[in-house]
């Protein structure tokens, strides 16, 4: 049975680290690929992996002391980094994919204690990210590491618009079931985020920048999700009694606020910077959160129900005449 390549990559490497030298023609008979493959194998070894593979008149084997060493881990350990590996969306992000893919080959090749442990946690999505290109996260993922500039294709979802852009890239990173490229926008010459299943298309842009101060969880403190907005704000909520349990217990932004007022009602206070996404936050409790404060979220709530209201009203006799 085939194995895919990144298995059949650690595989070459345990062989090649034996008693024995390999040649191309052996290691193709063994795996059943073609020689060509196998030269191609060996080849990454050396270059993208690092893996000192030394040639004699034998053929091909690991430079002496070269081994992949044993990895001793307990069942709880193996099976809390299977439960990471299998997070979709690490799954969903073509480069993630492939490393993935080596990490789960090394593991097995490696690990002294591949045995299963009852699970006791899960991690779900979904991941709601469309299809990433991975030439576009491999082309992203190299600028980053680089500081290399690029310039990529972006579908604007506001005006609907694709248009060239050239970017800094600083970061990719998964939030609210999808992945985002925060960077340097060249044309608003500000720091942007990016969804990454807008890009259409990537390519260096040659040069480079300086390392960028920039902490994610910094650059969006004061959003509610996402969105980045104009003046921060003090935003204030009233969640009535029945939603406290929930409203407690959980955490819904970094610098929150939840005081409990003697009607039993909770008050729920946080900064932002855009109201759109707390708005809609406060609407799906279905009238039992109230805005109150500032006075343009509580304008945005009302305009929001209002029309939600509109869209669910009964047919009268004369619609549609």
């Amino acid at each position: 049975m085939a194995v895919n390549r990144p298995t059949r990559l650690v595989e070459l490497v345990q062989l090649l680290g034996g008693r024995r030298s390999w040649t191309p023609r052996a290691i193709a008979e063994r795996f059943g690929i073609s020689e060509r493959t196998a030269f191609r194998d060996l080849a990454d070894l050396s270059g993208s992996w690092d893996i000192p593979v030394t040639r004699d008149e034998h053929g091909y084997r690991l430079a002496a002391g070269a081994v992949l060493r044993t990895l001793s881990l307990t069942p709880l350990e193996n099976a809390t980094l299977k439960l990471a590996r299998g997070h979709p969306a690490l799954r969903s992000h073509p480069g993630a994919t492939r490393e993935l893919q080596l990490i789960d080959a090394k593991l097995v090749a490696a690990s002294r204690t591949p045995e299963e442990t009852q699970p006791t946690r899960e991690l779900t999505g979904p991941d709601r990210s469309g299809d990433i290109p991975a030439d576009i996260a491999d082309t992203l993922d190299s600028a980053i590491r680089n500081r290399s500039p690029v310039r990529m294709r972006y579908r604007s979802l506001s005006s609907g618009r694709t248009t060239w852009r050239g970017i800094d890239p600083y970061l990719m990173f998964h939030r609210k079931s999808a992945w985002y490229l925060a960077g340097r926008c060249h044309v608003r010459d500000e720091r942007r985020i990016f969804r990454l299943d807008r890009i259409a298309e990537a390519q260096p842009a040659g040069g480079a920048f300086p390392p960028p101060e920039f902490d994610l969880d910094e650059f969006l403190r004061h959003a509610w999700i996402l969105f980045l907005g104009g003046a921060v704000q003090e935003v204030v909520v009233h969640f009535d009694a029945s939603l406290a349990p929930l409203i407690e217990a959980g955490r819904h932004h970094p610098e929150e606020q939840v005081t409990a007022r003697d009607d039993g009602v909770l008050e729920y206070r946080c900064s932002v910077g855009h109201l759109g996404e707390i708005a809609r936050w406060i609407v799906g409790f279905g009238g039992l959160a109230r805005a109150v404060e500032p006075p343009t979220l509580v304008a945005e709530v009302a305009d929001m129900a209002r029309r939600a209201h509109e869209a669910h009203r009964p047919a009268s006799a004369t619609d549609g005449i």
